[in-house]
C-alpha cells in the first residue's frame, strides 16, 4: 500500500484503480504526491501480469473479463472510502486534483464525477479539439452525462450497492445511464490516445456496439449510409494531413461494423 508523507490531511481515504496489460501505469507518481491519503491498486493482465514492478503500490494479477467486471473486481479489493478509476496512460495534474474530485462529488451531492481530460503537448490537432469539446475547460462544478474512466470518483460504497455492468467495454456509459454525474474541470489529467487507423476502427467498432445494446440509433446503419458519408470523412481527413484520410476511413468502417455487430446481438 502506498503510504503519503506526513503532514497531509487523511480525513478521508481514496482508492486509485488502474487496469494495465501493456505498461506500468505513467500516473502513479503523480496519485503519489496528492495532498489525500490515497493507495493504488494496479490490475495487471496479460504481459503485465508479469513485467508490472512498482515499489510501494498493489499489483494485482487478474483474468481480463472485460472493462466492466475486471473494474469491479477491484472494488472489492479496495479500502478507500471512494474509488477512483483511471488509465495506465493518464497523468494526473497537481497535487489536489484528486481531493477537488472528492470535494464536489460530497458538494454536488453527485453519484459519480469525472475530470477533465487534457492533451499532451505533441498530440495532433483533432485530438486537442476533440478532447476540447468531451472535456471542456470551466471553473465551475456542472450536471454531466457521463463518467468516463479515464478519470473519475464514485463512493466505494455506491458501486457496492450498484456495481458496473458486465460488459465488454463502455461500462462508464452504461453505469451512468438514469445517474446524477457532476463534471469538475478543476480536476485534470493528461490524456489521449494516439490516433492510428487500426486502433481507432477496433475501439470505434466496439463503442458503437455498447451505443446501439442501449438503444442509440447507429450513426451509420448500413452499407448505403456508409458510402454516402465516406466523402465527408475523406475530405475531413484530407484537411488534417494525408494520415488522418485513413483514420476518418477507420472510424467510419468502425461505425458501419459496429451497427453491424448489434444488429446481430440483439436478433
Amino acid at each position: 500500500m502506498n503510504s503519503n508523507p506526513k503532514g497531509k490531511k487523511r480525513n478521508f481515504k481514496v482508492s486509485v484503480i488502474i487496469p494495465t496489460h501493456r505498461q506500468t501505469p505513467i500516473g502513479l507518481a503523480g496519485f503519489r504526491a496528492q495532498d489525500c491519503d490515497v493507495e493504488v491498486l494496479v490490475l495487471a493482465n496479460g504481459p503485465a501480469a508479469k513485467n508490472t514492478l512498482i515499489e510501494g503500490d498493489q499489483v494485482h494479477p487478474v483474468t481480463w473479463k472485460g472493462h466492466g467486471t475486471t473494474r469491479q473486481a477491484g472494488v472489492a479489493l479496495a479500502t478507500g472510502d471512494y474509488i477512483l478509476f483511471s488509465v495506465d496512460d493518464a497523468m494526473p495534474q497537481g497535487e489536489s486534483c484528486v481531493r477537488n474530485l472528492v470535494d464536489a462529488l460530497e458538494a454536488g451531492g453527485f453519484d459519480a464525477v469525472t475530470g477533465r481530460q487534457l492533451p499532451w503537448p505533441h498530440s495532433d490537432r483533432l485530438t486537442k479539439d476533440r478532447l476540447t469539446q468531451w472535456t471542456p475547460a470551466g471553473t465551475e462544478v456542472v450536471a454531466w452525462h457521463q463518467v468516463d474512466h479515464v478519470f473519475a470518483l464514485y463512493k466505494r460504497q455506491t458501486l457496492l450497492e450498484h456495481p458496473l455492468p458486465d460488459v465488454p467495454i463502455a461500462e462508464d456509459l452504461h453505469w451512468s445511464k438514469g445517474k446524477h454525474i457532476g463534471y469538475v474541470p478543476t480536476a485534470q489529467v493528461i490524456h489521449a490516445h494516439p490516433r492510428t487507423p487500426r486502433s481507432l476502427f477496433r475501439r470505434t467498432r466496439a463503442l458503437h456496439v455498447e451505443h446501439c445494446r442501449m438503444g442509440e440509433a447507429p450513426r451509420v446503419p448500413d452499407f448505403k449510409t456508409f458510402v454516402q458519408a465516406l466523402p465527408g470523412a475523406l475530405a475531413k481527413g484530407a484537411r488534417h494531413g494525408p494520415n488522418e484520410v485513413l483514420n476518418q476511413c477507420a472510424e467510419l468502417l468502425g461505425q458501419w461494423r459496429g451497427a453491424q455487430e448489434a444488429q446481430r446481438l440483439n436478433t
